[in-house]
């Protein structure tokens, strides 16, 4: 289903969503996903959705090479914030964990739906990702990489 189509009956969609932070020379790297047919791509962490039966974690090293073309190696949990909306129906609970790169080459080509992968400057974050529950949550994170995770709430979020 794709996240622009709402549900015409009562029943909630649940979504596990796995993100990775790769840090690089002060950049943070983004992709440009379109996942809405009549909007702008949305630019995230690489990262997607965990399958029937798959942990998160296996789940974000499965997506962050299917959106970047680069293995990475998990290194901590940096936050969970978790979102929901009535209009829509739909709770996603994001784990975002910082990520080091094992191999390969950065290349969206494999995933139709990210546009573009860019490394943006820390200070230029809010320029690229308007979403509170990942912006609020990514930068709390960078102030203080040393932290514990930190779990954030969105009760009513609406991605419209």
């Amino acid at each position: 289903m794709a996240y622009d189509s709402i549900p015409q009956d009562d029943i909630w969609r649940e979504y596990r969503v796995a993100q990775g932070i790769l840090i690089n020379d002060g950049k943070v790297l983004l992709s440009s996903n379109r996942w809405f047919s009549d909007r702008p791509p949305v630019w995230t962490l690489p990262g997607g959705r965990a399958e029937a039966g798959e942990g998160i974690e296996e789940a974000l090293l499965r997506e962050f090479y299917e959106e970047t073309g680069l293995s990475a190696q998990i290194d901590k949990l940096a936050f969970v914030a978790e979102a929901r909306s009535s209009r829509s129906r739909r709770l996603f609970l994001t784990c975002a964990f910082t990520v080091r790169r094992i191999s390969g080459e950065l290349t969206c080509e494999a995933d139709p739906t990210v546009e573009e992968l860019r490394f943006v400057p820390i200070s230029d974050l809010n320029l690229y990702i308007t979403a509170p529950s990942l912006y609020n949550a990514l930068q709390a994170y960078l102030q203080n990489t040393q932290a514990h995770a930190r779990y954030w709430f969105f009760p009513e979020y609406e991605t419209s």
